[in-house]
């Protein structure tokens, strides 16, 4: 019986969708997939997979936030550069499909082009917010354990940085 249930496992494994083109060769990308919702991974599209791998090393590897303040949900997902190697956030805005790299290769404030320095990152509530002026939806902070960090917010056209700590 053992065996039989081995041999099904094994199929079923081997049925599953190989996440993205190009991230074939990661053993976590379906389970990746399985997690963040189908709307944002069409959105990431070929820029996604030509350019960026996952990045996995902080858990959770994504956050679910309305970034950009319209009402639908949005994610940000920890992201490579396959070139540089540089670590970033990909924003994508739900209603619009639209992908904004921040790290990775692109400044962003104090944080710099790349975040590999992050280790830790959360939606942030309550007394941070009153330092972000004309924010449209939620916040992430970001940071170095045991250091210093930052507050990343959409002021309507772009994503901004205020530091937060040292």
């Amino acid at each position: 019986m053992r065996a039989i249930r081995a041999v099904i496992a094994i199929a079923v494994i081997t049925q599953l969708p190989a996440a993205l083109p190009g991230q074939a060769g990661d053993a976590l990308a379906t389970y990746r997939v399985r997690n963040v919702p189908p709307w944002a991974l069409r959105a990431l599209g070929a820029q996604f997979q030509t350019q960026y791998d996952w990045y996995d090393r902080v858990n959770p590897f994504y956050q679910r936030g309305d970034f950009d303040g319209d009402g639908k949900a949005d994610v940000a997902l920890l992201i490579r550069h396959k070139v540089s190697r540089k670590v970033g956030i990909a924003f994508v805005h739900q209603t619009t499909g639209a992908v904004h790299i921040v790290g990775a290769g692109t400044a962003l404030g104090n944080g710099g082009d790349d975040f590999a320095w992050l280790g830790a990152w959360r939606l942030e509530e309550g007394p941070a917010l009153a330092k972000v002026p004309g924010f449209h939806g939620e916040v992430l902070y970001v940071e170095k354990p045991e250091s210093a960090g930052g507050l990343i917010y959409w002021d309507g056209r772009s994503y901004q940085w205020i530091q937060w700590g040292d």
